[in-house]
């Protein structure tokens, strides 16, 4: 394990229990031994990742509870497949929980559908296949992954494309939660909201409105330093993004964090595994500072 911090954050990791391929102990350990100041892991809509641990101390870095959330679409307020991130939270918040527990159980439902409506279109994928490669909530790396084994050869990103915002698979949950209820959620257990990955919501025609609806349901701060061009994660394409999304950061008072949304070597190739040096850890200590 390191001896010398390298003064950075990564507040955005997945793990086996969403759509990442490693347990949380060693995406944890991992940047622990790089050094690492502060991290949070952020699976989406559940804390079993974080509960598998059993605390957020002794780990050899310093965590913060983390979640990402995937909010209802609300097109006139420019969200389409949107994703908050929640830090900061008390653990043991029951609202919270409770309402963790009913999005796991509608993305359940929701992966089952994609999974139909892409058999149906001719690819080669069956439920079981998909459920089997996941330890906890489904996610489309899932369907991927399943498609790949029983069909080599079909393009990753035509799959992706398949299951996006106008594609052949594409399932809106049924109860997606609203941008304000997750902000409200959130904020009620002690915790701070911050709008992710602006550089991927390409599918979204005004990104200031979309970056208005949030600054007026409360959202504190924006996901600025992230590989926001996935084909050129720490070069000079996602550092143009970076440096644009910094403006219109500091244009809303918010506060500009981020992380490398790593999943694994197959999922995220391209993102090295505690390499993410993009992220002052003050950045982490500035969000919680926002909190009420």
């Amino acid at each position: 394990m390191a001896e010398v911090s390298n003064g950075r954050a990564n507040l955005h990791l997945h793990t086996i229990f969403s759509d990442g391929e490693l347990p949380p102990l060693e995406v944890v350990a991992a940047h622990a031994a790089a050094g690492f100041d502060v991290i949070a892991l952020t699976d989406h809509d559940t804390l079993a990742g974080i509960d598998a641990l059993g605390s957020l101390e002794g780990h050899g870095v310093r965590m913060i509870a983390g979640v990402e959330l995937s909010i209802e679409d609300e097109p006139g307020r420019g969200l389409i497949d949107a994703h908050l991130l929640g830090y900061g939270f008390a653990l043991n918040n029951r609202r919270l929980r409770n309402r963790l527990h009913q999005a796991s159980e509608a993305r359940e439902v929701q992966k089952r559908e994609t999974v139909d409506r892409l058999a149906a279109a001719g690819y080669r994928v069956t439920w079981e296949a998909v459920r089997a490669g996941a330890r906890g909530n489904v996610g489309k790396p899932h369907i991927v992954a399943a498609i790949e084994a029983a069909q080599p050869g079909v393009a990753r990103e035509e799959l992706y494309a398949a299951m996006g915002p106008g594609g052949p698979a594409h399932v809106p949950r049924a109860t997606e939660m609203p941008l304000d209820e997750a902000v409200d959620m959130v904020t009620a257990a002690g915790g701070v909201t911050v709008l992710a990955h602006p550089g991927v919501y390409r599918h979204v025609p005004d990104l200031q409105l979309l970056f208005r609806a949030c600054a007026v349901a409360g959202v504190l701060g924006l996901e600025v330093t992230y590989p926001q061009a996935p084909d050129d994660p720490y070069g000079p394409k996602s550092a143009a993004l970076m440096d644009r999304f910094q403006e219109v950061a500091a244009s809303y008072g918010w506060v500009a964090t981020g992380g490398d949304d790593f999943h694994g070597p197959r999922v995220t190739p391209l993102i090295r595994l505690a390499g993410w040096t993009a992220t002052p850890a003050a950045r982490a200590d500035e969000l919680l500072a926002r909190r009420s």
